[in-house]
Formats: C-alpha cells, structure tokens, sequence
C-alpha cells in the first residue's frame, strides 16, 4: 500500500491532480477512517507478484479540471464544471452564447452540438399561430402567421382570392360554412349569425313559452331566430317539438347517454355497450365495470393509478412543485421527482430541490460529497476522477 501512496503521489505530480483517498465515483471520503486507496483493473490481467495489483490497471485520483464540452460559466448559478457547452441553450459553443431570448422574432432556439438552431414558433393557443420564415431572412425572424396571411395562407406563397380572408391556414370556409369577418360559422344554427353574418338572436323573446318544453332554449334554428331548439345533449327523437311547439315534450331522449339513441336518434348501441361520453362526444363502448374501471363523469378511470380521480372519482391529486410530477399509487396521491432531480432536503415545499447531476455535496445521489476543497466537480451524477499519470502501471 506504502507503494501505491508513492506511486499516486509521483503521478499526481507530474500532471497536477489530487490522489483520493477513495476514488469510487461520488464517494469520496476524508479523515483518519478513510479507507485505503483502490484501483479499478482494466484489463483483468495477471496480478504483479510484488504489488498484488493487475498488470495493465489505471490508477485515478480526484479531477479537478473540467473536461470538454464542460466548463464554469461565472454568469450562471451552476457550480464547477455545471455548462455543457454542447446543449446548453443559454451557453452554446461558448459562456453566454444564447439562444433563447429571441420570443420577439417568433423564432425558437435550441443548442444542437455546440450551434444555435433555431425554428419558426408554432404555438397552440387560442387562436393557433402558425410562423414561417418566408423571406428567408434572419433578421427579421418568421415574419409571416401563416394561419391568418392572405398571401401566405397555410404555407408561403399560397394566397388567397380577392376578398377572401386566411382562416385557420386554409382560404375561406369549408362547404355549409360562411366566413363572417375571418370566423367560419353555420348561418343555420349560429345564434350570433343566424340567417346572415351579425344577426344576434334574442334568447328571450316575448311569446316564449311558460313554461318552456323540457331540454329546450330559444336560438337560431334553420337560420332563424326564437325558435324552440333542443339543448346540448338532448335531441327531439319524436318529432314533436316543431309540430306542437309549446304544447310538445320538448326535447326527451338524452343522447348522451341513451343506448337506443346515442349521439343521434336511432343510434342503437350494440347489446352490453353503454352510451357514453369520455371527452369525445357521445359513442357506443362497453361498460367501465367490464374493462376493470370506474365509472366517473369524465368517463371510466382506474381509481388505484389515475392522477385525476385517485382513490375516487373527481378527486384530483395535487399540482406537483418543483421538478416533481404527481403521482397516485394504489389510490393515494403522491410526488415523483423527475429524473435527475431529488428532494435532499425532504421539505415538499421546495418540490425536488436538488440537480444531482452537478451538485458536489449530493453528486448521482443524496448526500454523495465530492471533494470540493480541492476542487473536484460533479459532471453527470459522477464525481470526475482521472488517470494519476495518464496511462498504464506495467509490471
């Protein structure tokens, strides 16, 4: 062991790196109790019968100059060695190379091996955008929102016809539409464009009925105003309501949820399926209890796995904290840190605090201390070690 301490301390020498008093990756130890230093054969080669040690094994000790593409960038809250300049959008290629930042363009950056590159943005939101860069210009960014552009409608250089407007990227309306100021609306059913573009229908007009059918409103039917209709979820399946009016039964057949007409009239679900509605409107599937699930208002859930109704319909688990995703086990609610996170300090409130693939004091793992005080970093979830003397130990 004397010889192994000589050797490491020859090596560390000529190439400037501490020896470890352990050199397991993310378990360095200090102090009269450290255990003696260990190596780690490359090759399983035979034992030097002076040494014990394997012919052709690397001796390492503690690192303490980041290897490319790390590196200390002063400007960042990260510590030693924490950028990797090949994929860190705030520092690509070099300390404070940005690629973010550029919202104002409508252009998107990421840091692809050490280059900026940047795409047009595509947000979905209400409206959609839809950005291109049709001048093939950087400066200006992706200066065309193809989703509303008349002449550059869907795609560059697509323009639409004289006084037709650009709606959702496509040139005027499909067929039993009308575009009503950039909007495509059904002039038979709109209640704000009943009949013709801006004609708002009175939902209470002066001869409504009292009281009125069941399951009916006043609205645009057949493009015109105040006349009976059915609400949402219900149809007229025996025809009544136009016929006696106030006299009728209104709008009687549930199709949301009736078997014998599910999501229209004479829509008849197969024997042992159920009308039901998971979010896609009303459609013929088969029971909940059938699949192993639970019935609930959003349709069938797994009351032991799903976030959303966890141990009981509608009980939704919390929103997660930082770096934490929400879980439910077996029916109770509870947090996961997302990869490469981990909460060290076991306080929920600050969610999974703690970057374990650059944090020296809990380096891969909670509470794994790297050698700070002589400078040794945390890269990957590994405490860097290299080669004492940047080679082999032969016999």
């Amino acid at each position: 062991m004397k010889r192994l301490a000589a050797l490491c301390l020859v090596a560390s020498a000529l190439v400037g790196v501490a020896c470890a008093d352990n050199v397991d990756l993310g378990q360095q130890t200090n102090g009269p109790d450290a255990a003696p230093p260990t190596f780690t054969p490359t090759d399983g080669g035979d034992a030097d019968p002076d040494t014990g040690l394997a012919q052709e094994e690397l001796l390492m000790c503690i690192g303490t100059v980041c290897p490319e593409p790390y590196t200390t960038c002063t400007d960042t809250p990260f510590p030693k060695c924490g950028v990797n300049l090949m994929n860190d959008p705030a520092n690509c290629g070099s300390c404070g190379h940005s690629c973010v930042g550029f919202g104002d363009l409508n252009m998107d950056g990421l840091c692809l091996n050490g280059e900026c590159v940047f795409s047009c943005a595509n947000r979905n939101v209400i409206p959609k955008v839809n950005f291109k860069d049709c001048n093939k210009l950087l400066d200006d960014g992706c200066e065309v929102e193809s989703n509303s552009d008349v002449e550059n409608c869907g795609v560059c250089g697509h323009a639409c016809a004289a006084a037709e407007h650009c709606i959702e990227g496509k040139c005027g309306c499909l067929n039993g539409y009308t575009d009503c100021n950039a909007t495509c609306v059904n002039l038979k059913t709109d209640d704000y464009n009943c009949g013709a573009c801006g004609n708002a229908c009175n939902p209470f007009p002066a001869d409504a009925c009292v009281p009125k059918p069941a399951n009916t409103a006043y609205g645009c039917r057949l493009g015109e105003c105040e006349k009976l209709r059915c609400d949402y979820d219900h149809d007229d399946c025996n025809g009544d309501l136009v016929a006696k009016g106030c006299a009728s039964d209104g709008c009687e057949t549930d199709i949301k949820h009736d078997p014998n007409n599910c999501g229209s009239c004479g829509n008849k679900c197969a024997p042992g399926q159920e009308c039901r509605d998971d979010g896609l409107g009303p459609r013929c599937q088969e029971p909940c209890a059938k699949l192993g699930l639970a019935e609930c208002p959003q349709g069938c859930a797994d009351l032991l796995s799903d976030v959303g109704n966890c141990g009981a319909c509608m009980n939704s688990c919390p929103n997660p904290g930082a770096n934490q995703v929400r879980t439910c086990s077996k029916g109770l609610c509870g947090f996961e840190c997302v990869e490469g996170f981990a909460d060290c300090n076991n306080d929920p409130l600050d969610g999974c605090e703690v970057n374990l693939r650059i944090h020296p004091s809990h380096c891969g793992a909670c509470g794994t201390q790297c050698d700070v005080g002589a400078g040794q970093p945390c890269i990957e979830g590994k405490c860097l070690t290299t080669e004492c003397d940047a080679g082999t130990v032969t016999k």
